[in-house]
């Protein structure tokens, strides 16, 4: 009975430790050090979406608006006249101490790079990877690649060419439902 005791203690022992020591318990956790924002600003200059690549809580959402909006000063000009546009804008999250020992949080703009017109929205792929997928494309395999650098990565395959089935994924606006099963027509030997 002793040695059941102990055992049972060395097991509790473990695997308390093992949770502490554990950052996730997802495998594909995905940890920016950019934010990744899809931002639309009016032809007056004014943000009125601002898409997030992950999902934040309502405060630090609210903050990212009001840090957009110190940010953008005016809109974007199309030979001098004022037009709406739409861009990806990596943001990073700076903290500062305060002397009472809380901290000054902010919304930084890291860099930015233009979005085709269109209706955007991000996409997980493999739990780690970001595409900008169009909701209105006529093919529906309409994406924007982000390479490492969380820039758009248009090189890779200007002609939207694939040689492969597009990967396994994951729409972060809402939960996507899981793929159907593969159809089988009796005919396979």
């Amino acid at each position: 009975m002793k040695r059941f005791q102990t055992t049972l203690l060395f097991g509790m022992l473990s695997v308390a430790a093992s949770a502490a020591l554990a950052s996730s318990g997802s495998i594909n956790e995905f940890r920016p050090k950019v934010m990744p924002v899809l931002v639309q600003v009016n032809a007056h200059g004014k943000v009125t979406d601002a898409s997030p690549a992950m999902e934040l809580s309502p405060r630090l959402r609210r903050l990212l608006l009001q840090n957009l909006d110190e940010i953008i000063v005016g809109p974007a000009t199309d030979h001098g006249r004022p037009v709406s546009s739409q861009f990806v804008a990596n943001m990073v999250l700076q903290s500062t101490p305060r002397k009472e020992g809380d901290y000054d949080v902010q919304f930084a703009l890291a860099s930015s790079s233009p979005v085709p017109s269109g209706s955007w929205y991000w996409v997980h792929i493999d739990g780690h990877r970001l595409v900008l997928a169009n909701r209105n494309s006529f093919h529906r395999e309409t994406r924007i690649p982000f390479n490492d650098n969380r820039r758009m990565d248009r090189s890779s395959n200007p002609m939207n060419y694939r040689s492969a089935p597009t990967p396994p994924i994951q729409n972060t606006t809402r939960s996507a439902p899981s793929p159907a099963p593969a159809r089988t027509t009796g005919r396979e030997r």
